[in-house]
């Protein structure tokens, strides 16, 4: 490592555990805390200066690494803007949606390839081409990422020890986007000491930073043919916090109710009801991890273990609920 590197590393590191350890009077200045709590909502904030401090660093150092990222960094932080506004201003869930689905619509129309030009399924012999509707089907796709994982935001840890293992089991080497998944995957682990503390909360804007980064890499990564990864191995990594996205708004259309109105019918909610938090995010986490695991070390079908993975997800959801009623 470059002397210059390893002393700003160091440098910037420290900076980002003084902004976490004094997250409450920084929240204090834009009222940022979460509903009926009073741990400041300013996580997403501190990892967003900490990206952004990295990415002028290189900038500086090296023009030509960040100038071919400079779209994307542009992009993945106007979503984290609306996330901002989001915490501040409670926005109404449709302006929210649509705003960034139009951000998203703009980067794709000039970045091509982080657009979905098909879809080549391995384990049935089928591939859809999407043509012109690449573009809207890949900021939906990216959209339905980012509203599940801030639906799993609900206890301390479980977002970004979600995001840690999306990082680890999409993680691809010699992929330019990969310094910023290094210095996001840093920020994270700081980030996680406060938040398992209660000390901070992520907020809306560190959510929707890190999943418009999470799910613009998988595209790319699809797309560049690196590592053959198909649909229902990316599937296999999101689905958890998908389908219980999915069953949350079955459950509340059925009820005549909102399927964007919050409640503590979450997957983690049920979890924490019935678990202590280790034992919550512990759970939550083995669900996401063992069929990726087994997945590296076997030639199985992705579609049996998606299978068995809803039997399981589902199994508990009944269990948790039988538990608490």
């Amino acid at each position: 490592m470059k002397p210059e590197l390893f002393f700003f590393s160091v440098l910037n590191i420290f900076f980002l555990i003084i902004f976490f350890y004094n997250a409450k009077p920084i929240s204090k200045l834009f009222g940022l805390y979460k509903k009926n709590n009073t741990t400041p909502l300013v996580g997403g904030i501190g990892i967003w200066f900490f990206f952004f401090n990295f990415v002028v660093f290189f900038y500086i150092f090296h023009n030509e690494l960040i100038n071919n990222l400079i779209f994307l960094i542009f992009c993945i932080s106007l979503v984290f803007l609306i996330g901002i506004l989001d915490d501040i201003f409670q926005l109404n869930y449709l302006v929210r949606l649509l705003s960034i689905f139009f951000i998203l619509i703009f980067f794709l129309f000039f970045e091509n390839s982080f657009s979905i030009k098909e879809l080549q399924f391995n384990s049935i012999p089928i591939t859809f081409f999407l043509d012109k509707s690449s573009i809207i089907i890949t900021a939906f796709f990216i959209l339905l990422l980012l509203n599940s994982l801030n639906m799993a935001d609900g206890i301390n840890g479980n977002s970004t020890l979600i995001f840690i293992l999306y990082f680890i089991f999409l993680f691809e080497p010699n992929i330019e986007l990969n310094i910023l998944i290094y210095i996001i995957f840093i920020s994270l682990i700081i980030f996680l000491f406060f938040n398992l503390k209660d000390k901070i909360y992520m907020g809306d804007s560190g959510i929707y930073l890190i999943s418009a980064l999470i799910g613009l890499y998988v595209i790319y990564k699809y797309n560049l043919k690196v590592s053959n990864i198909s649909p229902e191995e990316i599937f296999l990594i999101f689905m958890i916090p998908g389908i219980d996205m999915f069953r949350l708004f079955c459950k509340r259309i059925y009820n005549k109710k909102n399927p964007f109105s919050g409640d503590l019918n979450h997957f983690h909610h049920l979890l924490i009801n019935r678990y202590n938090l280790k034992i919550s995010l512990t759970i939550y986490s083995a669900i996401i991890a063992w069929p990726n695991i087994i997945k590296n070390f076997t030639t199985i079908n992705y579609l049996y273990l998606i299978i068995a993975n809803i039997i399981i997800y589902m199994f508990l959801i009944l269990l948790l609920n039988k538990k608490t009623n």
